[in-house]
């Protein structure tokens, strides 16, 4: 006869067949997720999701969302976004799926933090009639940065010289257009690239860009730090300091040797 401990490893053996192969006796087990996602900060996100499971299993007892950033590569860790046996409030987190086929999550709001993996995870009323869709869906948040070629000139910018200012994000979002701030004030420009050519001193100042209709999350700013030329009114001066300063050498000197 088995030991408790003997039925036990044999029971896990048996759970663990099951999970690879994803198969009891009248049916399969499964999780399908959207393609992996690209978000704008401060958005709204909907992971659709759906699942299936044996014809054999009567009911859904539990559903879960995980996210990866709270735990370590599994989704049976207890940290859920999502648990349909808790009355906590899921914060940003919402199921807008069911207990039969659909299990999509929306996510409110959407930062930084909120980038990572993703997975479902489902209990029914069947014994060992649990499963976790792995691997999950990834959900990245777009950053914006702004670059600056310089297509004309070297050294210290001067007036005459030329670049472009260039925003784009690190994840590839459908058809993004970009806006344009000059010390935190609208541009006129849009578009990924702001074409400066022939800079003058008026172009000096702090650029960042921004995802229209999301411009509350603005790049870093780059500076431009146009030099002029040297103003001809600042040459006469010094020119007339010098003759000035002359004069007064040659006054003293007279003085001196009149002495």
């Amino acid at each position: 006869m088995r030991s408790r401990g003997e039925m036990k490893m044999l029971h896990l053996l048996v759970l663990t067949l099951l999970t690879l192969t994803g198969v009891l006796s009248d049916g399969g087990w499964g999780v399908n997720y959207s393609e992996p996602i690209c978000a704008v900060r401060g958005s709204d996100v909907i992971i659709s999701c759906t699942y299936f499971y044996p014809k054999s299993v009567q009911q859904l007892e539990r559903v879960f969302w995980c996210s990866m950033n709270s735990n370590s590569g599994t989704c049976y860790d207890g940290l859920y976004v999502y648990d349909s046996d808790s009355t906590a409030a899921s914060g940003d987190f919402k199921y807008v799926g069911d207990k039969t086929s659909n299990c999509t999550l929306l996510i409110s709001n959407v930062q930084f933090s909120h980038s990572g993996e993703y997975k479902f995870r489902f209990i029914t009323d069947v014994e060992i009639g649990r499963w976790t869709g792995d691997p999950g869906v990834t959900l990245k948040v777009a950053v914006v940065k702004v670059s600056m070629i310089r297509l004309s000139g070297n050294g210290t910018l001067k007036e005459g010289d030329s670049v472009n200012l260039t925003c784009a994000e690190n994840c590839t979002l459908s058809s993004p257009q970009f806006v344009w701030f000059k010390n935190k004030e609208r541009l006129p420009e849009s578009g990924s690239v702001l074409h400066l050519p022939a800079l003058t001193v008026r172009n000096s100042g702090n650029y960042s860009c921004a995802l229209r209709n999301h411009e509350n999350f603005t790049s870093e700013m780059i500076s431009l730090d146009v030099k002029g030329p040297f103003p001809v009114l600042g040459i006469v001066w010094i020119v007339l300091g010098v003759i000035l300063f002359m004069l007064l050498v040659a006054i003293l000197a007279v003085v001196y040797k009149r002495r």
